[in-house]
């Protein structure tokens, strides 16, 4: 009997136009009091997460009903068909472009690679959307049309770079039944997402900064990003795009009151890219923070789960494994020890407590063996010899390795392999 489809149904990719219409609205809200633009179109970051957290065969239901919550709009708000039909179909294309130049770039999952391809598609995407939608306004001979194309490409940047990696977290955040976060990381973390709402309100308000020189208040817009890093790296990609996210909503809040430090009353459209290249530039710092630690964490999740199968694979060949360090003298054992010599390993780190724990009648020749052995001698010959068990009684053990020289061909490290035998009576005094 087959497995049964527990993959999302076709239909349910329609709710995608939720999000989209409360984004739009949020974004249409805190427009800029002067020209009435958008600061940032965030919708354009959930139709392009939305693109690529949906399966393929389903991206055409998606556009159809990306395409008709924006239709919805463009008519509420422009009133007129044309244009309304217009501004669907370029909205709809340009995020289906921008999706499809992200999962065409095929970034690794966790690599750096994903913030270039994630770019590279928002690019794209503002492209195409700036050439119909400005296309258009040219067509329509509509006023400040050439500043509006501005604004749309940097609106549409803006929001694609804040959006989406906040969806993407979002969708593949999946809670640890244990290992989680450590009290002390989470209260770090809260103390800088405190200070960094904080900082933000303080760099943002119309009323604490009126009366500080500009120079002053340009300098403390970075004073929120130090925070919204800080919160990032302490609690990982899902802090970071709340972070971010946090810092659009309260800039997008305070400039759509005419406040914060980019506000110039008698150069409205430099003020809209200066906030817009703000968000943009602050959303992609994060995505490169949250990337970085993404990366690390799995490249340090890889390691654990390989030494954990290697750590099996000896346990299940009856093996430990040694590196023993000429230069300072230490013996590094791997392997299920304490279960194959009753000890653990640090029992044993370095030559002497090693040759303490042997048998009596083969320290003499494990000594020489090991003299061979520092002095560059090549011999795979196995040596056995035997140690004592914790419990009591001699393990029998056959030795299998060599010496790896340097550059200047002294020896670097021995290495080698110990396979277990079987258990010899006997006191096992090691003193």
């Amino acid at each position: 009997m087959g497995q049964p489809d527990t993959r999302p149904r076709q239909p349910l990719c329609l709710l995608w136009a939720i999000p989209y219409l409360l984004c739009a609205a949020f974004s249409h809200l805190f427009n800029d009091p002067v020209s009435h633009a958008s600061f940032v179109w965030l919708p354009s970051g959930v139709a392009v997460g939305a693109y690529l957290l949906t399966a393929r065969r389903h991206w055409p239901m998606l556009m159809a009903g990306l395409f008709c919550a924006q239709l919805i709009l463009s008519f509420l708000w422009r009133g007129q068909a044309a244009t309304a039909l217009v501004f669907a179909i370029t909205a709809a294309l340009s995020s289906l472009l921008a999706a499809w130049t992200v999962q065409r770039l095929t970034p690794r999952e966790g690599d750096v690679s994903f913030v270039a391809a994630l770019l590279a598609g928002a690019v794209a995407g503002a492209a195409s959307s700036a050439l119909l939608g400005g296309g258009w306004l040219w067509l329509a001979h509509e006023a400040h049309a050439l500043l509006r194309l501005r604004n749309w490409v940097s609106s549409y940047l803006a929001g694609v770079l804040i959006m989406t990696p906040a969806l993407l977290g979002l969708a593949h955040f999946r809670p640890r039944r244990s290992g989680g976060p450590r009290a002390r990381d989470l209260a770090l973390g809260a103390v800088a997402y405190a200070l960094l709402i904080g900082a933000t309100f303080m760099t943002f308000d119309g009323d604490m900064i009126r009366n500080l020189p500009y120079v002053v208040t340009f300098e403390l817009t970075y004073l929120p990003l130090v925070f919204a890093v800080l919160v990032a790296l302490v609690w990982g990609p899902l802090g970071g795009s709340l972070a971010v996210v946090t810092l659009a909503f309260m800039v997008l809040y305070q400039s759509g009151q005419g406040e914060g430090p980019f506000v110039a009353p008698d150069n409205p459209w430099q003020a809209l890219l200066a906030t817009q290249a703000y968000l943009a530039i602050t959303a992609l710092l994060i995505l490169l923070v949250n990337t970085l630690r993404s990366a690390r964490a799995q490249s340090l999740e890889r390691a654990e789960q390989w030494r954990g199968r290697f750590e099996l694979a000896l346990a299940g060949s009856h093996q430990l494994m040694y590196r023993y360090n000429p230069q300072d003298g230490s013996l590094e054992l791997a392997g299920d020890v304490q279960a194959a010599l009753g000890a653990p390993a640090d029992a044993m780190r370095d030559l002497d407590a090693l040759l303490a724990r042997a048998h009596p009648d083969d320290r003499s020749r494990l000594s020489l063996h090991w003299a061979a052995r520092r002095a560059g001698t090549q011999d795979m010959t196995p040596l056995l010899f035997r140690l004592a068990h914790g419990a009591g009684g001699w393990r029998l053990i056959s030795d299998k390795g060599s010496p790896l020289a340097d550059f200047d061909g002294s020896v670097a490290v021995v290495a080698g392999m110990w396979r277990l035998g079987e258990m010899e009576p006997g006191t096992g005094d090691v003193r």
